[in-house]
């Protein structure tokens, strides 16, 4: 019985084993045909009851046979799930576009791309004005609509310009890169689910908190790649506009708007009056200080012509 227990575990042992190996061939051979994968664990089992006629041998063959098919089937469809993957890629391409323009009204422009990125399905990310006059307003706008609709928000901006001063379009193939990410995900997701199952086998404190320090880092390492998944993936699927507002500059006119000559002549009368009334004061206040500057200006006066006679009087009598 003992021996006949022992040949039971054996074969137990063989039967796992080349379901194991079958799981593995048909999921290396899913690529050519993938029914054959499903059906392949299934051969041992003929061996296998002609070998052990016992109910217990029967029970593990079914068993191991039962199991064998499902951990085929899971590696068939995670194989299938890869080749979706790879079929549905397409290239991810982060496109922007920039553009400078002159418009008729910044507000009416700005009102209008308001609605027209609301059309497309994409949304106002921020708007700065300057300046509180339609002449002399400007606006900076950013927006992000739906890759796909790229175009049908660059003609909408470009129709309300009455000139574009600007305009980049820029785009960044990041396919590769996220290609790379995908496949360090899935080796890292594999190293984790090791790791996992190290720290359940794991039979000291010491080693439990090795492995959990491992587990740790890669389980960090896996939202770092994740997020710039996200994030590559996020910025392929919208598109980032910026666009400058700035009003059409007025035409510049020779004659000053609202010039009224008739008023600068009247203007220039009323102060030729004003300045001949001042003088008229002036000679007013004179003349009534009179007794007061008019004994100075007589004394100087005499003084000044009593000086000439004397001076005169004595170059006439000097000898020649």
């Amino acid at each position: 019985m003992t021996a006949l227990k022992g040949f039971t575990i054996i074969l137990t042992l063989l039967l796992v084993l080349t379901a194991c190996g079958g799981a593995e061939t048909g999921a290396g051979a899913d690529y050519a045909e993938a029914p054959q994968a499903i059906e392949a664990p299934a051969a041992p089992s003929v061996g296998m009851e002609d070998l052990l006629n016992t109910d217990e041998s029967l029970a593990l063959e079914e068993e191991a046979a039962s199991e064998a098919p499902t951990d085929d089937s899971s590696a068939r469809r995670d194989q299938q799930l890869g080749n979706a993957n790879q079929s549905q890629l397409q290239r991810l391409v982060i496109r922007n576009a920039s553009m400078s323009i002159e418009v008729a009204g910044v507000r009416e422009a700005e009102s209008a791309i308001r609605t027209k990125v609301d059309e497309l399905g994409g949304y106002i990310v921020e708007v700065q004005t300057n300046g509180s006059e339609e002449e002399s307003m400007t606006a900076r706008m950013t927006f992000r609509v739906p890759s796909e609709r790229f175009d049908d928000a660059l003609s909408g901006v470009q129709g309300l310009a009455e000139k574009v001063r600007s305009r980049s379009i820029t785009g960044t193939d990041v396919t590769e890169e996220y290609v790379d990410l995908d496949s360090r995900l899935r080796n890292l997701e594999a190293t984790r689910d090791r790791l996992a199952g190290f720290l359940e086998d794991a039979s000291t404190v010491e080693e439990a908190l090795q492995v959990n320090e491992s587990l740790t880092q890669v389980q960090g390492d896996l939202e770092q790649i994740r997020g710039r998944m996200q994030y590559l993936e996020q910025s392929a699927a919208l598109s980032t506009f910026t666009i400058d507002l700035a009003p059409v500059p007025s035409a510049i006119s020779l004659i000053q708007p609202g010039w009224q000559p008739l008023e600068v002549a009247s203007e220039a009368f009323a102060n030729l009056v004003e300045f001949g009334q001042e003088l008229v004061n002036v000679a007013i206040v004179v003349l009534v200080w009179s007794p007061v500057w008019l004994p100075f200006v007589a004394l100087i006066w005499w003084v000044r012509r009593r000086f000439i006679r004397t001076r005169a009087g004595k170059t006439g009598s000097s000898p020649a």
